[in-house]
């Protein structure tokens, strides 16, 4: 969660400038920077349930979404890969 400290910090940010005197990048505390990677993977979290969601109300209904595989499906599929090398036994 950001604190008043870490927001703040946003709203006027220090930049690092370039010998040609334009901004080429922004520094940030560590606190800002963890909350900023936090709240960025909540997001991708969030938008990840949403696209399951459809598949998700099709297995609550007892079917298996389009272009999901059984369990067999997929031993047999790991068993050749193992078989070929491709990953490890």
């Amino acid at each position: 969660m950001a604190t008043q400290e870490s927001l703040q910090f946003l709203r006027s940010p220090a930049y690092v400038v370039g010998p040609d005197g334009q901004p080429t990048a922004v520094l940030v505390d560590l606190a800002t920077w963890k909350s900023i990677i936090e709240r960025l993977e909540d997001q991708e979290d969030s938008e990840i349930l949403r696209e399951a969601s459809e598949d998700l109300k099709t297995l609550t209904g007892g079917d298996r979404p389009a272009g999901w595989k059984t369990w067999d499906e997929f031993e047999a599929e790991l068993d050749a890969l193992e078989q070929s090398g491709e990953v490890p036994a």
